[in-house]
């Protein structure tokens, strides 16, 4: 009973905060100096729009970590680990939104801290990778720390990347939140007031009335990211019963792991730093094709088509099938938003 009128409570200061930031983001943003302005090269928006996008789930989140030290069983230790790494995270992409920090420091900082965070617990170390539908099993114990380091540095710069077009990288967090709370048995409910908040806020930056930055970005990727970690060495354990295998993680993050992947490469082979953004992105390809809206709505179909059907069987050789058809998917796509292929008129 007391937890329900806790949940009742932060949904309604979560409603507060986030109708505050959203009625009063220029201001906040003029205020932080995180005012986003268009420069006709990789920023194509029109007007300068703030990027307080997610100062309202720092603000939750933060909220939730106090919580957690007046309430005994509200959420365990690695929950605020969680928590507390996201908020170091933010602070890093805040500061990059004011001064633009060099992408290569950037990425040294955040992956600096992903280590502190895993070599503090081990419940965030990958220390074995395990492909049930192949039976290969792969040890990585003795240089766990740093591989799950490196994981959760992909995972957050994947993500990243595609926030390049209005809501995308939101949407695409909404999603992967909302697999990660069904992956849960013990169904948190700070995760169903993010869940919704984050799911409103895909429309709101859709609207333009603001975008994450890459504070709001790599905040709430690495909030998800660690998420994944830990619920796969649940699973690894067998401690949780549902389903969340290393197949399912790789069909979850196929499109922008693959867009991630494929663009460092390019870059690279063309004598290009690959850490600096770029105009490159399947989503930049799609956005000269077709509008906002359509661009949208081909890029989440055809990247969590498998995804929901994973969702639904269940069944770990059906989401290695889907792996191969995340893949297929990608190229055809590539291949289309690059004019190399013609598909049905859309």
């Amino acid at each position: 009973m007391f937890l329900q009128k806790l949940f009742i409570l932060n949904f309604f200061l979560c409603f507060v905060i986030y109708f505050i930031n959203l009625k009063y983001r220029y201001q906040i943003s003029k205020k932080l100096k995180i005012l986003d302005t268009p420069d006709n090269e990789r920023k194509l928006h029109k007007g300068s729009t703030p990027l307080n996008g997610a100062l309202w789930f720092v603000i939750a989140i933060l909220l939730f970590l106090i919580e957690s030290f007046l309430f005994e069983n509200f959420i365990n230790h690695q929950y605020r680990l969680i928590i507390i790494t996201t908020l170091l995270i933010y602070i890093v992409g805040f500061i990059d939104d004011r001064k633009s920090i060099n992408p290569n420091v950037r990425l040294f900082i955040y992956f600096f801290i992903f280590y502190l965070t895993v070599s503090l617990d081990k419940n965030f170390q990958l220390k074995l990778v395990y492909f049930e539908s192949l039976n290969l099993e792969i040890n990585t114990s003795i240089f766990a720390t740093f591989f799950s380091a490196f994981c959760l540095a992909a995972f957050v710069n994947s993500i990243n990347l595609v926030d390049g077009i209005n809501a995308l990288a939101n949407s695409i967090l909404a999603i992967i939140l909302f697999f990660i709370f069904f992956s849960y048995e013990q169904k948190y409910f700070l995760l169903i007031i993010l869940l919704f908040f984050l799911t409103l806020n895909s429309f709101m930056i859709y609207k333009q009335k603001f975008f994450l930055g890459d504070s709001g970005a790599l905040a709430i990727s690495t909030f998800a990211g660690m998420h994944l970690i830990y619920l796969y060495n649940l699973q690894y354990k067998g401690i949780n019963n549902n389903l969340l295998s290393s197949e399912d993680i790789f069909v979850l993050m196929a499109f922008p792991g693959l867009d991630m992947i494929r663009v460092f490469f390019e870059r690279l082979i063309n004598g290009k730093n690959p850490f600096k953004p770029s105009r490159e992105h399947l989503h930049h390809f799609l956005i000269k094709k077709h509008s906002l809206l359509l661009t949208l709505i081909i890029y989440i179909s055809f990247a969590f088509t498998p995804v929901m059907s994973n969702f639904i069987f269940q069944d770990f050789y059906y989401t290695s099938y889907n792996l191969i058809a995340c893949i297929i998917l990608y190229i055809v796509l590539l291949k289309y938003s690059r004019n190399k292929l013609s598909l049905i008129h859309i």
